[in-house]
This record gives structure tokens, C-alpha cells and sequence, in this order.
């Protein structure tokens, strides 16, 4: 996953796009836990950081808006799960849509999300990309 499919979900949906979140970094490295063994998680949204999500390289259309609902909203996975399904879902059927009926893709946004690079801590520079949400 990049930035510019990220935006590209972000921006088909009004309500992702009004709430986007500030900051995004992707990253190459698996993102690991220990949760009684190890587990591998596609992506990330700080509890004490509202408005970051981490994503992997392996990340699907799923991922973006479930880190959404955590990092927007300050939902759990019981939400986020569901969420994220049938985001994906939707996405999917307007991308489709999109291809199929091309004057679609002419229809203005009232909102759109843009980010642009950013600084990274230099111990994790090479490592992973850090995008800030444009004003």
C-alpha cells in the first residue's frame, strides 16, 4: 500500500475524508506483537495518539478505514472489523463503477485529502515514510 491509494480510499468516502487523520506512516517491516505468541498486524492506530495510522506495506483496502474508526472515532474492533469489510467492499464496487462508466471519475469532490511528506525521527529514517495532511 502507498500513499496515493491510501488518499484514493480516503477520498471516496466523504466521512473518512472529513476526518482524515493527521498523520500517516507506512513502512516496509512486518509490524509484530507478542499477544500470546506472535501476531502480525497490517496496520496501527496509537490509543494515546489520535489521528496516526501505521501502515504496512501489506495493508489492503480493509486496513484504512478500520484504523480510521480507531484513530477518528476511538472505537474498538468490534466496530472496526465490520467497518473495515464493508468499506473495502463499497471501495471495490466504486472503483469498478469507476472503470466501467468513466465520466464518474469527472465528478468533482467537495472534499478531498492530500498529504505531503514529512520529517522522520532519524532512528527510524530509511525505514518508514511519514505524510502530513495538507490544510
Amino acid at each position: 500500500m502507498d500513499i496515493e491509494e491510501v488518499t484514493d480510499i480516503l477520498n471516496s468516502f466523504k466521512l473518512l475524508a472529513l476526518l482524515a487523520p493527521q498523520h500517516i506512516f507506512i513502512t516496509d517491516e512486518p509490524i509484530v506483537g507478542n499477544l500470546d505468541g506472535q501476531a502480525r498486524f497490517r496496520g496501527l492506530s496509537p490509543k494515546q495518539k489520535r489521528g496516526v495510522i501505521v501502515l504496512s506495506r501489506d495493508a489492503d483496502a480493509s486496513t484504512v478505514p478500520h484504523e480510521w474508526v480507531h484513530a477518528a472515532l476511538g472505537l474498538g474492533e468490534r466496530i472496526a472489523y465490520p467497518f473495515g469489510d464493508l468499506m473495502k467492499l463499497r471501495y471495490e464496487f466504486k472503483k469498478k463503477l469507476r472503470e466501467r462508466f468513466p465520466i464518474l471519475k469527472k465528478r468533482p469532490r467537495l472534499i478531498k485529502v492530500k498529504y505531503r511528506p514529512a520529517e522522520v525521527p532519524e532512528k527510524y529514517r530509511g525505514r518508514i515514510e511519514h505524510y502530513v495532511l495538507e490544510e
